[in-house]
């Protein structure tokens, strides 16, 4: 079986040098290789390429086979990394809390394992939006995903 460790490191290698950051590694029983990662511009094609590469150069396929997909977390998908919280600030986010409240609004800031938003609510009686920041701490929140809007 091929290590986690092993493919996390020589990801690691080529993501850093490219000046990404790593999001996840995982390897299924029948070793299906996934790498997620990203930066704040967003990936690119060829650097998934220069990151696959780097991975094949270095594991023997001749002693283990395996399936190997490298490419961006996508924007439907939940945050895994303190890192993804700091490239979206300013996009509108959809949090799901540990106690099921459900929290949406545009992420102002990440600090200290701290997720600040700003929430809009429409007064129906008075015709007034009221805008408030929520913080929420990371160890509360059980998931976080981007709001895609088409304009």
């Amino acid at each position: 079986m091929i290590s986690k460790e092993r493919v996390t490191e020589l990801a690691l290698e080529k993501i850093l040098e490219l000046d990404y950051f790593l999001v996840d590694v995982a390897i299924s029983s029948s070793n299906e290789i996934t790498v997620l990662f990203d930066k704040e511009g967003g990936v690119i094609v060829r650097d998934c390429l220069h990151v696959s590469r780097h991975i094949e150069g270095n594991l023997e396929r001749e002693i283990e086979d395996y399936q190997l997909t490298v490419c961006s977390p996508g924007i439907d998908r939940a945050f895994m990394v303190d890192e993804q919280y700091v490239k979206n600030i300013g996009r509108d986010v959809k949090i799901k809390t540990n106690d099921g409240d459900k929290v949406k609004g545009k992420l102002l800031s990440f600090n200290d394992d701290v997720v600040v938003i700003e929430t809009t609510k429409k007064e129906k009686k008075k015709k007034e939006v009221l805008v408030e920041q929520v913080s929420i701490s990371l160890d509360k929140i059980k998931e976080t995903k981007l709001i895609i809007k088409f304009k």
